[in-house]
């Protein structure tokens, strides 16, 4: 288990979540815990995250750096590591949103710091490989 994957695991232990799966801006995996169906999971993150970006910057509001999905069962949340990399969390019905927002926010400012100290290069997509 990488240190991303470890990450992942932690967010998804600690809050009471389904999954996580963290993305590139194209729909790529990079790493994910719990995540069925992880590819298909991945591209809808990439185009949620879009579609919010795209209703966001036509209403004048800016990038966004955060939503989040209330369904009948739980929350999905969406949260931008960086400008090429999104988290995605599917959270069950009964989980804390306050809680889940701060480790949800402390998970990817340990994932901004390891992807800052590696390459694009160096960085594994499992979709490639």
């Amino acid at each position: 288990m990488n240190n991303l994957d470890k990450i992942l695991s932690n967010l998804v232990d600690n809050t009471n979540s389904e999954s996580a799966v963290l993305v590139n801006s194209e729909g790529l995996t990079i790493a994910s815990v719990n995540a069925e169906n992880e590819d298909r999971m991945a591209v809808m993150i990439a185009s949620l995250h879009s579609m919010g970006e795209k209703f966001s910057s036509d209403l004048n509001k800016g990038g966004i750096n955060q939503f989040y999905i209330k369904t009948d069962n739980g929350y999905i949340l969406l949260k931008d590591v960086n400008k090429d990399t999104i988290l995605g969390l599917v959270a069950k019905e009964n989980t804390k949103l306050g809680l889940l927002m701060m480790y949800l926010d402390s998970s990817v400012k340990e994932i901004s710091d390891i992807l800052n100290n590696e390459s694009s290069l160096d960085l594994n997509v499992r979709s490639i490989i």
